[in-house]
């Protein structure tokens, strides 16, 4: 698949094509030198596709292998720089010379200068390194250009916990039976699972952790990830905000304690400590205040058994290699789709590949990951005939692991390997992940898609090939992490020249190209020293107080600088030298003013101050930077931006206040808040945005149900108006808007102003009496209400004149979400009276054909849900909670999940001949059930009638019933929504 490099040479030479025709170069006359640096870098194509692995192995070819990755970086930077300038030659001292050198031309000025000269000295080192001839292959003369296959992002499916195997499933049921029987004692109980790296210790784990009983038997759940560069402040924090408490203002050891006592104080709690390293985090840190529980039991994950030991364990449970019988069923359900066929050749092969495995249930998923993209026995055998051990390796990473590695496109090598940057366990948010490494410049525009939308592909693809793993709780994947043997072997990878810095770190290397920087490091390196820094990433770290003027002044090469939740106060004026930076983070920081200086940061395309709540303006010289992107302003003091934002034309991504007259064409995400501030004139500015995909407005003074003057919501209402999006737009949120009715391009024939809109979230529109008429939407797939007071009936208004030429009302609306909605007493989806007032149609309109899922959360007064609900057969969810009014659920057919939950009036579920699972609770009045044929999963809690309702059930229907009174106090104790698809 190519080298880590192979993606860097075709960034570099596509680069190097541009600057050959650049009219300044030309007139400069150094064609000839930098067609023979382009030269020497197409020859870099031919590079052996396994040199990194044999440099692994042999010290004289790890040498060879570190310098040419040293000269791909240099010359990264350097022309980086030259077209930097080339491009804004108002940066510098402008000279035009004609008939002299190259040399003689940039000796003039000591910059230009410095180019020429690293230009001559890297092709004599590239010159060097190509007498290494048997490092290259003569079958490999072009640099491919690879492609990830694009995402489909609707079809997204939720993450369950996947226990394969019958010795898994047994040690996890004789888990939970013994963690049941020890949980009465009035102490706490530790146990442990013990195993080596990638063996499925987590995994298990995680399916106690998700137990029906161990939800049920405990009433508090932490589950809590142990690094090896874990902060006791951080790790404190966490525990009491899982126990369901605050801690927001708190920051040292001594008020956190005390809090985490108070917080589980007389509960049961099930306390998970995954992947710990050392006994102390429990004997010296979570001991006592866990001790203050009714009765506390502790489940703890390591890969030493000694650990467990220490911490006194009572039982340990030991998880051995998987068998090749589990292994291969493992390998298959990871490689193909449950609806894909194989044949007997396909588990021939995989058996034999379960073997090179060596039992690790992680190395077998990421084979599978390889093998996922291969549809032919010959490639199945083309990798079972691969080299499967690898000299060289960190202790645990097996050679499975590296093989899946070498089989990545160069990008996506270069999107994984970065990724050992980050701190373990690190929450991956992939619309952070996706500006990171484009700021890298990992990701190349491909066709007409964004070049922010390729990144996203890559992070899915990365998931899709079990590199990342998607956190379970999210079902579109948008938050995953990295193991930690993958990420050992991301690190073993780039240790010439990155490094993650923790507590335990000592030493950094004098040429390092990335510095992470955790936030148990004491004391900050010197950094102004790295002069070749390309990334430097500093996670929460209050340590760090100030950044001295001389910090930045030498760093010229860096890209990405992110520094959140840091302790700084200010930003020194030096960061204006920065001419590379591409990307800086600076959210929730304690700044309160941006140097001048930060207009001179050219390449800047992505800006966040997210949560900088002392921040209150922006300094006019933001306007220069023309290349911003992604600019987040929101949390903070601000409340208007500098003149000339118009000026920001590539601006894709912008979050926070927003001025009407400003043009911004190629935005596709736009977020505005404090709209009362808002001032007219006239423009329908947003219908320039012809690329917008996603709005969000947002009147703060509208919000948590504050009422504004009645002079005021005139002005506001017209503002809105005036705010008519362009037909692009797909998703789209208002929140807080105080007008009495929603603005004209809403609430009158949506369908044609917005015909492509598929989510709209209407959230605190607490004066709006009447709904907009979205079942006319013919795109409409998400719909919340939410926080709308005056509405008290919900009726034919809604689905308008539906959508003729899809024959229904909501022809794509999937999930419907009524939240928070305290005056809503009738809903009605009856279409008689629309049909008598429409004109004649030759069929019937369709009612939500489409519709999966139903949440009705809060709404104490609504009495009935509409009676033609049964008329969707495609409605298979629903969750009611709050519904104080509401006395039945009746006849809805198609439905097969059912959560009611704090509902105080309700008596009765019957007619739903579909429904397979249903979770009640706290619904004293539920007693009667009939005619729920299908049922085969009932759970209760804290229902007063429950007996009464399951004896109505018929005995030989073998309903699997869970009855419970643990005193939840309102939380959810039911099984993870997501394991029930």
């Amino acid at each position: 698949m190519g080298t880590v490099l192979d993606a860097l040479a075709m960034k570099i030479l596509s680069n190097l094509g541009d600057l050959i025709q650049d009219e300044v170069v030309m007139t400069l006359r150094v064609k000839k030198d930098i067609k023979m640096l382009k030269n020497n870098l197409e020859h870099f194509c031919a590079v052996r596709e396994d040199a990194e692995a044999l440099a692994m192995g042999n010290t004289v070819t790890e040498s060879w292998w570190k310098e040419m990755r040293d000269v791909m970086f240099d010359v990264d930077d350097v022309i980086d720089l030259f077209m930097v300038h080339s491009k804004n030659p108002s940066q510098l001292p402008r000279l035009v010379c004609f008939n002299q050198s190259l040399f003689s031309c940039f000796a003039k000025i000591t910059f230009d200068h410095r180019i020429a000269k690293r230009i001559k000295n890297i092709n004599e080192k590239l010159l060097g390194i190509k007498e290494r001839k048997e490092m290259f292959s003569l079958e490999r003369t072009n640099c491919q250009q690879f492609q990830v296959t694009a995402v489909d992002r609707s079809q997204t499916s939720p993450i369950s916990v996947e226990i394969v195997g019958i010795d898994m499933k047994k040690a996890s049921d004789d888990m939970v039976k013994l963690i049941i029987s020890n949980c009465n004692s009035n102490s706490s109980t530790l146990f442990g699972i013990h195993g080596m790296g990638g063996i499925g210790k987590t995994t298990l784990a995680q399916k106690i952790y998700q137990e029906q009983r161990i939800r049920e038997k405990f009433q508090i759940h932490i589950w809590l990830c142990i690094s090896q560069s874990y902060t006791e402040i951080d790790l404190l924090k966490q525990a009491i905000r899982m126990a369901g408490g605050s801690c927001d203002q708190l920051e040292a050891k001594s008020e956190l304690l005390p809090r985490l006592m108070d917080t589980v104080n007389g509960k049961t709690v099930f306390l998970v400590l995954d992947d710990v390293w050392k006994s102390d985090v429990w004997n010296e840190l979570l001991q006592t205040p866990f001790e203050t529980g009714l009765n506390a039991l502790i489940l703890v994950t390591t890969r030493n058994r000694n650990i467990l030991e220490q911490m006194h364990a009572r039982y340990t449970h030991k998880v051995n290699k998987m068998n090749s019988t589990d292994g291969l069923e493992l390998l298959m359900k990871r490689s193909f789709r449950p609806d894909e066929q194989t044949n007997d050749g396909f588990w021939d092969v995989g058996r034999q590949i379960v073997q090179n495995c060596d039992g690790l249930p992680l190395a077998i998923k990421v084979i599978a990951g390889v093998l996922s993209a291969k549809r032919t026995i010959v490639e199945w055998e083309s990798i079972r005939d691969s080299e499967w051990f690898t000299h060289g390796l960190p202790e645990d990473v097996t050679g499975p692991l590296y093989l899946s590695y070498r089989h990545l496109p160069p990008q996506l090598k270069q999107c994984f390997i970065w990724c050992a940057l980050l701190p373990p366990n690190f929450e991956i948010k992939r619309d952070s992940v996706a500006y990171w490494w484009v700021a890298e410049g990992f990701v190349r525009k491909e066709h007409n898609y964004a070049v922010y939308q390729i990144a996203e592909d890559y992070y899915h693809e990365l998931i899709r090939r079990n590199l990342l793993q998607p956190k379970p709780e999210y079902v579109d994947k948008g938050i995953s992490t990295m193991h930690d043997l993958l990420r050992s072997l991301g690190q073993h990878l780039t240790r010439d020249h990155s490094l993650f810095m923790d507590a335990e770190s000592k030493e950094i290397l004098p040429k390092l190209r990335r510095l992470g920087i955790s936030g148990a490091v004491q004391n900050i390196p010197a950094i102004e020293k790295q002069k070749f820094m390309r990334s430097l990433l500093i996670y929460n770290n209050k340590n760090f107080k100030s950044l001295n003027e001389y910090t930045f002044r030498n760093i010229e090469h860096i890209r990405v600088l992110f520094l959140s939740g840091m302790g700084i106060l200010s930003i020194p004026q030096s960061i204006g030298n920065l001419v590379l930076l591409r990307l800086l983070d600076l959210s929730f920081t304690d700044i309160s003013i941006l140097p001048e200086s930060i207009g001179n940061l050219i390449s800047l395309e992505y800006l966040s101050l997210l949560g900088c709540h002392k921040l209150n303006s922006l300094p006019s010289t933001l306007m220069r930077l023309s290349n911003i992107s992604f600019l987040q302003l929101d949390q903070t003091a601000i409340d208007h931006v500098p003149k000339g934002i118009e000026k920001f034309q590539k601006l894709y991504n912008l979050r926070g206040v927003f001025e009407s007259g400003t043009g911004l064409p190629n935005i596709q995400r736009l977020w505005v808040e404090k709209l009362e501030q808002a001032t007219l004139d006239g423009e329908l500015v947003l219908m320039k945005c012809r690329n917008l995909r996603e709005l969000g407005l947002r009147c703060t003074i509208g919000m948590s149900r504050t009422r504004c003057q009645t002079n005021d919501v005139g002005r506001i209402q017209q503002v809105y108006e005036m705010l008519v999006p362009s037909p692009s737009l797909v998703y789209i949120f208002l929140i807080g808007f105080p007008g009495v009715m929603f603005p004209e391009w809403l609430r009158s024939e949506p369908e044609q102003k917005l015909p492509n809109l598929a989510h709209m979230h209407l959230d605190e529109c607490i004066s709006c009496s009447q709904l907009p008429p979205a079942g006319q939407m013919p795109e409409l797939q998400v719909l919340q209400i939410r926080a709308a007071d005056a509405i008290v009936t919900i009726g034919a208004e809604i689905l308008g004149k539906g959508v003729i030429s899809a024959s229904a009302f909501f022809p794509k609306l999937e999930l419907l979400h009524i939240i928070d909605m305290r005056n809503l007493e009738y809903w009605s989806l009856n279409m008689g009276n629309l049909f008598e007032n429409m004109e004649a149609m030759s069929q019937q309109l369709v009612l939500m054909p489409s519709l999966k899922r139903l949440l009705l959360l809060d709404c104490p007064k609504l009495n009935a849900l509409p009676e033609d609900l049964q008329r969707i057969n495609s409605l298979k969810r629903i969750h009611i909670e709050g519904a104080h009014m509401l006395q039945e659920i009746v006849s809805i057919p198609s439905v097969v999940w059912l959560k009611i939950k704090n509902n105080r009036s309700l008596r009765k579920i019957s007619n739903l001949s579909g429904l397979q699972d249903l979770f009640a609770q706290d619904c004293p009045e539920l007693d009667q059930a009939d005619s729920l044929i299908a049922l085969k999963r009932l759970y209760m809690v804290d229902c007063l009638k429950a007996q009464p309702f399951w004896k109505c059930l018929p005995k030989d229907q073998g309903v699997l019933i869970h009855i419970a009174t643990p005193g939840a106090d309102g939380r959810d104790i039911f099984p993870d929504e997501s394991l029930y698809n």
